[in-house]
């Protein structure tokens, strides 16, 4: 995904497939649950509902800890694909996931 295709996602605001989240928490693993449930969708870390770019401070390591607390957390396990977007000096991470048949 492009900075032009973030900008565009974030404009036009969450969804029932995106969900905009300021930091990784227990409400991310949730939320990618759901989607996982239904359509799929991507949650946005490091953006706030209001739009807001927050950005998060992260290394690959931390998202390869993400991705383990979610497979940990979730049965069957769940499994997103993370994107880092660098974003005006900020990073973004992007967690989609696939509908779960």
């Amino acid at each position: 995904m492009t900075s032009n295709q973030l900008t565009s996602l974030i404009q036009r605001g969450e969804t029932e497939t995106v969900e905009f989240k300021q930091s990784f928490n227990k409400a991310v693993i949730e939320t990618l649950v759901a989607f996982s449930n239904t359509k799929g969708g991507q949650v946005l870390v490091g953006v706030k509902n209001d739009k807001t770019i927050t950005g998060v401070d992260i290394t690959e390591e931390t998202v390869q800890m993400w991705i383990n607390e979610i497979k940990g957390k979730t049965a069957p396990p769940l499994i997103p694909n993370a994107e880092i977007i660098p974003f005006n000096e900020k990073s973004i991470v992007v967690l989609s996931v696939q509908e779960y048949r």
